[in-house]
């Protein structure tokens, strides 16, 4: 399963999903420790991420079209669950606050119907 952990603010490294495939993406986010403090939002790229030398990120929101859902070490703790129907290219995560521990998204693609 495709891994990308953050320790830091900013913005982890991408994690390739096959597009092409088109079949639902599960990402979860989990936090290192209940203690941390943290702020982050879950990015996805419909450009290829292989082919695109600046993918644009869009950072998910709770229902189409909603801006940017952030979760924090206060809604979080337990982590987050997303599912993408749709096809989409690439995901990472983006942090404007970390402190004393790591935040991981890991991501699940469908192989088959």
């Amino acid at each position: 399963m495709p891994t990308t952990t953050l320790s830091s603010v900013g913005v982890s490294n991408p994690v390739n999903v096959d597009w092409r495939g088109s079949k639902p993406v599960t990402a979860v986010v989990t936090l290192g420790s209940t203690s941390m403090t943290t702020d982050f939002t879950v990015q996805y790229a419909v450009d290829d991420l292989q082919l695109s030398s600046s993918p644009v990120w869009i950072s998910a929101g709770s229902s189409t079209g909603s801006s940017a859902t952030h979760f924090s070490s206060a809604n979080a703790d337990g982590g987050v669950t997303m599912g993408f129907a749709y096809p989409i290219a690439g995901l990472r995560l983006s942090s404007t606050a970390i402190s004393a521990s790591t935040i991981t998204l890991k991501v699940l693609q469908g192989a088959g119907w």
